[in-house]
């Protein structure tokens, strides 16, 4: 809250000092509330400037600010640390007034909004959902919230194989292993789909026949040819039906999901009609030269005519632009694509212009399991499914040793914090293991304890049966308990941005995890209820449950109200 109000009183100070305001004044949180509450190394800045007084050093610089700032109301005092180092102290009671109810919510300030395009999901149809596809669409999803949250018109995308050699291999397995002739449910749906594929993949890569007669159902899907329409109506619509509910489970609502089988003719098209000005001829294929711009050779169209999986990048281009005229474009998409989109996204540039500086690609790493592979349905991929039941048994088995009677809605809600959690609260850059004694903690850095938190800040609201917490602020004597919690209150919208700016959600786990930590610290240390000092404290419990509840929804983690 008081970060945009010192940020700007710094930038009238400079001005009417005679510098040039500089675009980029950084204001750090010490970790040592001894320097303060807010930190700035703006003399430092400054002294690179020419200035018509000729300050010699950025002391000088710092004391000049100092006496032109002069005293702000909310501001205890302001120091001068170091070389070049400015040190700001919020007052007590200022800090309170974060507690005041029109304060809650304040209006966020962090530059011009935009509107931002995240692409995320991209499983492929006729698959399972793995815990490796789980990164993108938790990832995903929360960024989309964090970006919300700062006030931007956010679009969410999937774009989904719908096909190519792929689904050619899935249809091959299909007709070899014969549709089922009972009623599935949607589970055993995808097993049945999961299993064709890697029928169709064995053949591929095992016998000559196998792929010479795949690849002939792939031209021929590309064809549209009427012999393979049903079966592969069918199985798609089997493969969305499966999709659907997992993205409800998740959270998520796309505003628009794109396929391949919608872009793919028009991405050929434009290849085509770029080849000598953007791609040229190689051997039967057509190709974008990488290297002449430090990339790789990429093919966008296999000798086969066939487009690849670059020319329906260049068709999504398109499609995802005249849908959502975006600022930015965010792929959330494995480490494992990151030379193929240095790649696309040059190709895109030069045909698009307009999109020239507006694509991202967020890689994230590979997902392992902490316990080695557990049991699966398929044998060889643990799905979503997978997951779910195995941290809902776990956490069965920890809610059980303090409460009898366990509430089935609490535990997949606590389910899906735990894995979520586990997710987001490391960045996305590095491999994930996902280590399941830790996800369902009530002590640990986990989801659950988190929840546990929130939990228990509503229990304390409830039994004290208040609907108003009135306090003066200007008579308020802090331990350093309440001045800790009330410090890092003030932070969480900090956080939040520095999220959004490295499209790292850990940055606001992290905060989760220190907040609840503080918090059951200040429980454990200072009585509540029937104090004198009961309504600012209950005020602090409110806030502080208010702050967990929104940083779990912006990491797509829906609350309980009890455990």
């Amino acid at each position: 809250m008081f970060k945009d109000q010192l940020l700007q009183d710094l930038k009238d100070t400079v001005k009417d000092l005679g510098f040039v305001v500089p675009p980029d004044i950084v204001l750090s949180i010490p970790q040592n509330p001894k320097f303060g509450d807010y930190s700035s190394n703006i003399p430092l800045q400054l002294s690179k400037q020419t200035h018509k007084n000729s300050y010699q050093n950025p002391q000088q610089i710092a004391n000049a600010i100092l006496k032109t700032l002069g005293h702000p109301a909310y501001l205890e005092h302001v120091e001068v640390a170091g070389p070049g180092f400015i040190n700001f102290f919020i007052k007590d009671s200022s800090l309170a007034e974060i507690l005041e109810p029109s304060k809650r919510h304040p209006e966020l300030v962090s530059g011009s909004k935009k509107k931002i395009l995240i692409e995320y999901g991209h499983v492929n149809l006729l698959k399972e959902i793995h815990i490796g596809h789980l990164r993108t669409f938790i990832l995903g999803e929360s960024l989309a919230r964090i970006l919300e949250y700062l006030g931007n018109d956010v679009f969410r995308a999937n774009y989904q194989g719908d096909i190519g050699l792929h689904i050619a291999k899935a249809v091959w397995g299909i007709r070899k292993l014969g549709l089922p002739s009972q009623e599935l449910s949607l589970e055993d749906k995808a097993k049945f789909l999961g299993q064709a594929y890697a029928q169709g993949n064995l053949d591929y890569d095992q016998d000559h026949k196998a792929k010479h007669d795949i690849d002939s159902i792939n031209l021929k899907l590309y064809e549209k040819a009427p012999e393979f329409e049903e079966v592969y109506k069918l199985a798609r619509e089997w493969s969305l039906e499966y999709f659907s509910p997992i993205y409800d489970l998740l959270g998520i609502k796309y505003d628009r999901c794109f396929f391949e089988s919608e872009v793919y003719e028009e991405g050929k098209k434009i290849v085509l009609e770029n080849v000598g000005k953007v791609f040229k001829q190689d051997n039967g294929a057509i190709v974008f030269p990488g290297e002449e711009y430090g990339l790789h050779t990429r093919v966008f169209i296999a000798s086969k005519g066939n487009p690849t999986y670059e020319a329906k990048d260049i068709g999504l281009a398109q499609a995802e632009f005249e849908a959502f005229p975006y600022d930015l474009s965010i792929h959330v998409v494995a480490s494992e694509q990151e030379g193929y989109f240095k790649v696309v996204i040059k190709a895109i540039e030069i045909l698009f212009p307009h999109l020239v500086g507006k694509k991202y690609h967020l890689s994230y790493g590979f997902v392992d399991l902490k316990e080695g592979k557990m049991s699966s349905r398929t044998g060889n991929v643990i799905t979503v499914d997978d997951l779910m039941k195995v941290v809902s048994e776990k956490l069965r088995e920890v809610m059980s040793k303090s409460k009898g009677q366990v509430d089935q809605e609490i535990v997949k809600k606590l389910s899906i914090a735990a894995i979520k959690f586990s997710y987001l609260k490391v960045s996305p850059t590095p491999n994930l293991t996902f280590d399941l004694d830790s996800s369902v903690s009530l002590t640990g850095d986990s989801g659950p304890y988190v929840m546990y938190s929130f939990v228990r800040t509503q229990s304390i609201l409830k039994k004290a049966n208040k609907d108003e917490f009135k306090f003066d602020p200007a008579k308020l004597e802090l331990s350093s308990h309440e001045r800790e919690l009330l410090r890092l209150l003030e932070y969480f919208n900090y956080h939040v941005e520095q999220a959004s700016i490295n499209y790292h959600p850990n940055e606001i786990a992290s905060y989760l995890i220190e907040l609840s930590k503080l918090f059951n610290s200040f429980y454990e240390s200072t009585p509540i209820l029937n104090t004198k000092e009961e309504n600012f404290r209950l005020s602090v419990v409110k806030k502080v449950g208010e702050t967990l509840k929104t940083g779990l929804n912006l990491l797509g983690i829906e609350t309980v109200e009890k455990m």
